[in-house]
């Protein structure tokens, strides 16, 4: 997936105009993401549905295949040949096109995240950016769904989502920014690379190995941020406790209660893939991305593409992890109240990534800052890189520590009063 234009090469078009390699270029890249992602959502739907049944003492699909792994084939298969129907009171554009606005940014998502060593559709220098503006958009698919279906329990499910997305998107930009600053810039691409060394110190001991360990989640800014990031990914999935929006026990399926066939598989597509780039996302911001042992050793030694194998296979790892975390989530978590879920966003998230914001900036002082530009409070110069980023990593943790402790004090539920019964 690197940019380097092969297709020549391939086709042996040499005489070929430029615009036509290059789209060529674009287009076989765009079908290998979207061909990987929809293979990846049929295995997530098999892994979920059997460790789900697994951790209920139950078999889960067994049928289809070696161990049921042709199940969503199978289903796949129904959803084509289901009918359609709309309701007759639906908006019929609207109700057409809320999947396609639900699926298309998320589709987008993809080609800015970077799979391994050199393995990137395209690197934008506003990656971060570009992420938390086109994750929006599939809100306003959902929606157009609950509106365009002309169904109560279809128009409470997208309004409780709206509601949702904007309440945990806020927390999940601000955890992404506390990553920025210690970058200093939003390159999704560039972000791995800065986690290669040892873990907390990085690569600022000398002489120390390479070990591709030196991600942000081993930082106190980098835990909290990711703790905070995986929380809202929870919520911006709809994985429980945060599956509100489509609660089938309160109101049926939410906006997607008038869907069948392939506008509801749409949805479901979407949904998936949602929670693999979120998954991704959160491995290439706080987990280091595709850095991982002997990937730099390969690099070193002159095997490129070996090492670009091994990094792909270090982030599919990580983000299979944290895919399977939501899954264990959902087998053991009941769904959160309407109330429980927008006060835990207000209350808990925001403030905690607000102080996790300016912990990282301070981090960024001590680190890279001199004496002169803290107007000599803290005798820093002397100090050796590591040195300085075991300072940093001491204060920032008394920091987040202490204010993760006053938002759970503050927002302990006072005791109830007991019930004085007359005589």
């Amino acid at each position: 997936m690197n940019r380097t234009i092969v297709i020549s090469q391939i086709l042996v078009i040499e005489q070929a105009p430029g615009w036509l390699v290059a789209a060529l270029n674009h287009a076989i890249i765009a079908g290998v993401l979207l061909i990987g992602g929809a293979i990846t959502m049929m295995l997530q739907v098999w892994v979920e549905r059997r460790l789900i049944a697994r951790m209920q003492d139950r078999l889960g699909p067994n049928r289809v295949g070696p161990e049921g792994i042709l199940q969503s084939i199978a289903d796949g298969i129904k959803m084509f040949t289901k009918e359609d129907i709309i309701p007759r009171a639906a908006d019929r554009w609207v109700h057409l096109l809320a999947p396609i606005v639900a699926l298309a940014p998320i589709a987008m998502m993809l080609a800015v995240l970077p799979w391994g060593r050199g393995l990137v559709a395209v690197d934008l220098e506003v990656g971060v950016l570009y992420i938390a503006a086109v994750s929006s958009i599939s809100g306003v698919g959902l929606m157009m769904a609950g509106w365009g279906s002309r169904n109560t329990f279809a128009l409470l499910g997208a309004m409780r989502s709206i509601a949702q997305l904007i309440a945990y998107e806020i927390p999940l930009i601000i955890a992404l920014l506390g990553i920025v600053l210690l970058t200093g810039g939003m390159s999704l691409a560039r972000m791995p690379e800065l986690q290669a060394g040892i873990p907390l110190f990085g690569s600022s001991i000398p002489g120390a190995p390479d070990l591709g360990l030196g991600w942000f989640i081993f930082t106190p800014v980098g835990l909290l941020g990711g703790i905070i990031f995986f929380i809202c990914a929870l919520a911006e999935g709809e994985r429980t406790p945060f599956d509100i929006p489509e609660a089938d026990s309160e109101i049926v399926a939410g906006y997607m209660t008038e869907y069948s066939g392939m506008k509801f598989a749409v949805f479901y597509i979407a949904q998936y893939l949602l929670n693999f780039a979120l998954a991704v996302l959160s491995a290439v911001v706080f987990l280091g991305g595709w850095q991982g042992p002997g990937v730099a050793w390969l690099a070193d030694a002159g095997l490129g593409a070996a090492a670009s194998l091994l990094s792909l296979l270090w982030l599919l790892l990580k983000a299979w992890g944290l895919f399977m975390l939501m899954v264990v989530i959902r087998a053991a978590v009941p769904r959160l109240r309407v109330d429980q879920l927008m006060s835990f966003a207000w209350k808990y998230l925001l403030p905690l990534a607000l102080v996790n914001v300016a912990s990282a900036a301070l981090w960024v002082g001590l680190t890279e800052w001199s004496s002169i530009e803290w107007g000599n409070l803290l005798p820093v110069d002397g100090l050796a890189p590591w040195q300085r980023i075991g300072v940093a990593a001491l204060v920032t943790a008394v920091i987040n520590l202490g204010a993760t402790r006053w938002v759970l004090r503050i927002n302990r539920a006072p005791a109830a009063a007991p019930v004085v019964v007359p005589a």
